[in-house]
């Protein structure tokens, strides 16, 4: 554990700067290597992703976020399987190999049929990805609000989030600079060689985070709660029925999620008439990122710390929902590209500034428990269902033939509806950090 005297002046300057105190330097920077190389990773993986969107046409994206789904809950019984029997180092480990794993797969295809102009493989490789993107940042911060208390949160997620946004730019600006020179199995390397590093940052994460006071568990295999012989994603399940409080981080990441994918379908209409090539459709998606995580990072470090801190909770929540509110009106009125990048770029931006750590502030007073399990089951299966209701609803409207109108209508509706339910869990998450045993965090 470091001590005052032995940290130089300027790691003295920087734990005063960002409010940090010395035993949480260490797991701090693990951290932050930790989500830095994974999101660097998954921002190379995400404009070809995307470029496959437009690739494989709108029609069939409901069809594509419907396999997403399935695919979760196949992978739903291993993943809880290996997270109750193997040490957190070990689980976090081997997930990320696999993923490697898969990701040589791709790479190896990619280079023998064609690239992602082979519709089967790059839709193999869309659903990939978004299961990957879920799991693995899911895995992240179930691990970091283990090991820091609701009070380290305010203070600090705002800074890890800081981290993902710099791997995050660092990601897309690469993809931007050479999707045009490099070749798709090449990308597909490098993300592999940053999944290393990210998995070494997690042991070292692991361990050290034990030397803070919040962190009790040692790294052995999750316990299951009674549950009377139910699986881990029935007990995430009804875990979540049983609260209230779960129960409105469900309908939160619900919100966010059909309202994200019927902007998707959007951007995938428009993209697709303003690009005609591949590449240019990467460098697109690329650049937008770019911009995205630049802007993220700029509020991170301003005004995120300061927003949650002095304003709390329920604000942090809410400012996303009203944005999309007044964005999905403009985008109505005038669906042109420059409406569209306007309109994603503060969206998401908000979301990574703010929302994200926000969300994942409301965990840290629930039991640890319901980290491992209803955390997973919201983050994960929550999520992608309500993928399905943003892309059948798109679907549905779009017969109609006059989709515009009503799809800018359904989705305000929503976003106000979001707006409420945004107040009313920021302040039951004070409530809840107020009577929280001062003995025992979790």
């Amino acid at each position: 554990m470091m001590t005052d005297h032995s940290t130089s002046p300027l790691l003295r300057r920087f734990q005063r700067l960002v409010s940090i105190k010395p035993e949480e330097l260490a797991p701090v920077c693990w951290g932050w290597l930790y989500i830095f190389s994974l999101l660097c990773a998954y921002y190379i993986l995400r404009p070809i992703r995307d470029t496959v969107s437009t690739l494989t046409g709108a029609h069939s994206l409901p069809w594509l976020f419907t396999a997403v789904l399935i695919t979760m809950l196949l992978l739903q019984w291993p993943y809880n399987k290996l997270s109750q029997r193997l040490p957190r180092e070990r689980f976090i480990s081997y997930s990320y190999q696999a993923c490697a794993v898969i990701l040589c797969g791709f790479a190896l295809g990619f280079a023998r049929h064609g690239g992602l102009y082979d519709l089967f493989l790059g839709r193999a490789f869309f659903i990939w990805v978004s299961v990957f993107n879920l799991f693995a940042v899911s895995v992240f911060w179930a691990l970091i609000v283990d090991i820091f208390d609701s009070e380290r949160g305010k203070r600090l997620f705002g800074l890890l989030a800081a981290a993902a946004t710099l791997g995050a730019i660092g990601g897309s600006g690469l993809t931007s600079l050479v999707a045009d020179h490099l070749s798709t199995p090449v990308l597909l390397i490098i993300a592999v060689v940053l999944i290393q590093v990210s998995v070494f940052s997690a042991k070292r994460l692991s361990r050290c985070g034990r030397q803070l006071s919040h962190s009790k568990t040692e790294d052995k295999p999750h316990e299951t709660p009674a549950g009377g012989g139910l699986t881990p994603l029935l007990i995430g399940i009804r875990q979540t029925i049983a609260s209230p409080y779960l129960l409105g981080i469900c309908g939160y990441i619900l919100f966010y999620s059909v309202t994200s994918t019927l902007l998707y379908f959007q951007q995938a209409a428009i993209v697709q008439h303003a690009f005609s090539q591949a590449d240019q459709r990467t460098t697109f998606f690329a650049n937008v990122d770019l911009a995205i995580n630049v802007l993220t990072l700029i509020c991170q470090l301003t005004a995120s710390g300061k927003i949650i801190s002095r304003w709390g909770v329920a604000v942090s929540l809410t400012l996303l929902p009203l944005v999309s509110i007044l964005g999905f009106g403009w985008l109505g009125v005038a669906p042109s590209l420059s409406v569209l990048v306007g309109f994603t770029i503060v969206r998401r931006a908000i979301n990574f500034a703010l929302a994200r750590p926000s969300r994942e502030i409301l965990f840290t007073v629930v039991p640890t428990s319901e980290k491992y399990h209803a955390k997973v089951f919201i983050d994960t299966l929550v999520y992608r269902m309500g993928d399905q209701v943003g892309a059948w609803s798109y679907q549905a409207v779009s017969l109609l033939g006059v989709a515009a109108l009503p799809l800018t209508l359904l989705s305000m509706i929503l976003a106000a509806g979001w707006a409420g339910l945004s107040v009313a869990l920021g302040r039951a998450q004070r409530h809840k950090a107020q009577h929280l045993p001062p003995s025992s965090k979790d």
